[in-house]
């Protein structure tokens, strides 16, 4: 399957596997024939009990049957559901970071944690996580994993700052600073349109002694490393290393969780530290390895 064709790929995979298993036509969208109608979104889970885990933070498509949201509450509302479930996935998916016997895991979906929006200075759309894992002790919060999820999508994201300005998207009116990392480092009030503009706090985390970013391993000069598909994974490794600075928690890892033949998503458009492989060239800007 080449990797241009995933997306359409699965639109037409999932819409045989939902007409196989209780949907209908009529259920359908007409224009959109693998989106659900509104009144049978539910159906987009294996139990639409589980829409209860995403009720109230819905993405737009979420109807879709090719949903990343969906996707994510499909693969992991089981261990949501059960926590001893929970500890033997963990075992199997995340053995460096080994529980104790009486540990507790816990799942959450599109989760912020409280104080979140102050910490990265997000004081309008917040990172929620896709899949955040909480680690328990007794009465105690020893880590977290937070996962980034992604079905059919082709990349990560980028920012906003670095897209050309539209007349219904206004943005960063100089995108020229986008293309000195040395700059932004120095100066990044002055130097990054999302600091400028939105007050968020990304460089300072990324900067502090505690940071598990080591951006000085970015070969200088080079533009903004997290302009384009490393956006997402950056913001969510922002939020980690937040986490463990304002809260109990010792750890906070990220990782992500691919469809495994969806290979353009690990594709970058441009090549960070050389590389254009999302996970190796984020884990080049990185002290810590994150896990795919």
């Amino acid at each position: 399957m080449a990797n241009t064709s995933f997306a359409e790929e699965m639109k037409r995979h999932q819409l045989s596997w939902a007409l196989a298993n209780g949907v209908t036509r009529g259920m359908l969208e007409v224009e959109r024939p693998w989106v659900l109608k509104k009144e049978h979104r539910e159906r987009n889970l294996f139990d639409p009990r589980w829409w209860r885990y995403i009720a109230g933070q819905e993405h737009r498509w979420a109807r879709s049957l090719n949903s990343s949201q969906c996707f994510a509450v499909n693969v992991f509302a089981p261990l949501a559901e059960d926590t001893d479930l929970a500890k033997a996935v963990w075992a199997r998916i995340y053995p460096h970071r080994p529980l104790d016997p009486a540990d507790t895991v816990t799942v959450e979906f599109e989760h912020t944690p409280k104080g979140a929006g102050e910490w990265l200075g997000e004081r309008r759309q917040k990172t929620q996580v896709d899949v955040f894992f909480t680690v328990r002790r007794g009465d105690t919060t020893v880590g977290h994993l937070l996962v980034e999820v992604k079905f059919t999508e082709a990349g990560f994201g980028g920012c906003r700052g670095a897209k050309r300005p539209t007349a219904t998207r206004p943005g960063n009116p100089d995108r020229s600073r986008c293309l000195d990392l040395g700059a932004i480092l120095a100066n990044p009030s002055n130097q990054c349109w999302l600091v400028e503009t939105e007050g968020r706090r990304y460089w300072d985390i990324m900067s502090s002694p505690t940071s598990s970013f080591e951006l000085d391993r970015v070969e200088l000069p080079s533009p903004c490393p997290f302009r384009h598909g490393l956006y997402q994974l950056m913001r969510n490794r922002a939020l980690a290393d937040a986490i463990v600075a304002n809260t109990e928690a010792d750890w906070a890892d990220v990782a992500v969780c691919l469809h495994p033949q969806n290979a353009a998503c690990r594709v970058l458009s441009e090549p960070v530290g050389g590389d254009e492989d999302v996970i190796r060239a984020f884990n080049s800007t990185r002290i810590s390895q994150m896990n795919p």
